[in-house]
């Protein structure tokens, strides 16, 4: 008997609702968002997203393939050509790719006293695609149906105290540190523990997660591309374990964040995270002991938006026969101003910077290179994915305008460079995009964007955008020791439909 497949009835609910006539939709009852069944409450959700998109000269594929993706990981310059203790592994070089994908997510939640119960069935899978695309190989890991979100919500009435245990999506601030990535094809979800409490205009919560690789199954995070942190192989790195702590254990993720809320145009958040990393540690990861604090201050007031945020990282990490030190820390900042111009025109500014290294391996040597940990993936950074708060330099402006209620676009640039010439360009999803021992230039390139948006029905957005990132001289020369050449720019392109009820 064949089996059916759970994508096909999202398709078809989604078309049935795209034939509805608004004429007959507008005459109808709204449903309810909620339905009360006795002493429950039930509150169901759907949602439908289909994308295709395009892009050329892909920089994370093709040409020397890296043993490990783990952004602290000491070993991956280590394949890059000449190799001497083993062969250099070679991947074809791609000048195009293109993919088509669909997700599907059925939920509900269900409401009785101060117990919150709900769970979200998730079917991520590519529709089809150019063979090697980077896109069709993040969502065969763990492709299809499966678990998404599934905890239990324990919390008094006004939500003043809460626990919740199970699988869910956490995001702090921004996201630089801890996201959901929700563009991505596989968003992240956290197997976790999270304790909340509120006094007067000061809101804390405190975390614990464990960590892992294995997406819809055992326990783990679920992360954009089928792992945790990012994606990456299987390495072949001589780490050792500190001795103070016993192997065998896995890798957890600590955490606190407090918000004061001071008056509108000040609020502060504070975080402290602790990652511990022991094996089985996920192929992302490196065994270590990091330890992140970071303040972030944000306030919005007529029209006007802001954050400014600063991190500093410490502890140790695996290498050759030994435990090394790190040191890192970043910064950013963005600012947004709605005016009263026509078309609600809004300007904004952002930058940002993160650590580096030059791509020393000396154990003796502190690690300087800056862990995002598990960030927002985009568009924190752009649409492009381009390029991760790790060893980067950024700085740009967009604007924003919204000319109807139905029709919104967005322009932007960026300039984009390196902390450290010598350090590793990192992408977005945390994959090591390459490193050149011989790079002396900091610019990796100028990026150029522009997204539209459509709404003429309310539960179904269209969404159009186009990038294009003009290569400097420290990314070709990082792609030319990559062996993918010195393309001299890539374009990326996507246009995508997302359904939600209610």
């Amino acid at each position: 008997m064949t089996r059916p497949n759970p994508s096909v009835f999202a398709a078809a609910a989604a078309l049935a609702l795209s034939f509805a006539s608004p004429s007959a939709e507008a005459q109808a009852t709204p449903l309810p968002e909620s339905i009360p069944v006795g002493s429950f409450t039930f509150r169901p959700s759907f949602e439908l997203r289909v994308r295709g998109e395009f892009r050329t000269d892909p920089f994370d594929i093709g040409g020397v393939n890296f043993t490990r993706g783990a952004v602290l990981e000491d070993a991956y310059g280590t394949n890059l050509p000449p190799r001497f203790n083993a062969p250099t592994y070679m991947t074809p070089i791609y000048t195009s790719q293109w993919a088509a994908t669909s997700r599907a997510r059925l939920g509900l939640a269900v409401d009785r006293g101060p117990v919150t119960a709900a769970i979200v069935l998730q079917d991520a899978r590519p529709i089809a695609g150019a063979p090697g695309s980077g896109v069709l190989q993040s969502s065969q890991l763990g492709t299809g149906l499966g678990l998404f979100e599934a905890y239990l919500d324990v919390h008094r009435k006004n939500r003043r105290v809460w626990f919740r245990l199970g699988r869910q999506r956490v995001v702090w601030g921004d996201g630089r540190l801890v996201g959901e990535s929700d563009f991505t094809q596989r968003p992240r979800a956290l197997d976790a523990a999270r304790l909340g409490l509120s006094w007067k205009n000061i809101d804390v919560e405190l975390l614990a997660a464990l960590i892992g690789s294995s997406p819809f199954g055992g326990l783990g995070t679920v992360g954009a591309a089928g792992g945790t942190a990012g994606s990456g192989s299987a390495g072949d790195t001589d780490t050792t374990v500190p001795t103070t702590v016993r192997p065998q254990t896995g890798s957890q993720l600590y955490g606190a964040h407090a918000i004061f809320r001071i008056f509108p145009l000040l609020a502060i958040d504070v975080t402290a995270l602790a990652r511990i990393v022991r094996p089985p540690a996920a192929l992302d990861l490196t065994p270590s002991d990091t330890y992140v604090f970071d303040a972030r201050f944000s306030g919005d007031y007529r029209g006007v938006r802001y954050a400014v945020e600063g991190a500093y990282e410490l502890g140790r990490i695996s290498s050759f026969g030994a435990n090394r030190d790190l040191r890192a820390f970043a910064g950013a900042a963005r600012v947004t101003w709605e005016t009263a111009l026509p078309w609600h025109l809004t300007f904004g500014a952002a930058g940002a910077y993160a650590s580096g290294d030059n791509g020393s391996t000396d154990t003796l040597a502190v690690q300087t290179r800056f862990d995002p940990i598990l960030p927002e993936e985009r568009p924190m950074h752009g649409r492009m994915g381009l390029y991760a708060w790790s060893n980067v330099i950024e700085a740009g402006a967009d604007i924003a305008a919204r000319p109807t209620d139905v029709f919104s676009m967005n322009l932007g640039y960026r300039f984009v460079g390196l902390a450290e010439p010598k350090g590793r360009w990192t992408s977005a999803s945390l994959i090591p995009i390459g490193a050149s021992a011989t790079n002396e230039s900091h610019i990796l390139g100028h990026q150029i964007d522009a997204t539209f948006g459509l709404r003429v029905w309310d539960p179904l957005a269209i969404e159009a955008s186009y990038g294009l990132f003009l290569t400097g001289e420290g990314a070709q020369n990082i792609l030319e020791a990559s062996s993918r050449g010195r393309p001299e720019m890539q374009h990326f392109a996507y246009l995508q439909a997302v359904l939600r009820a209610p």
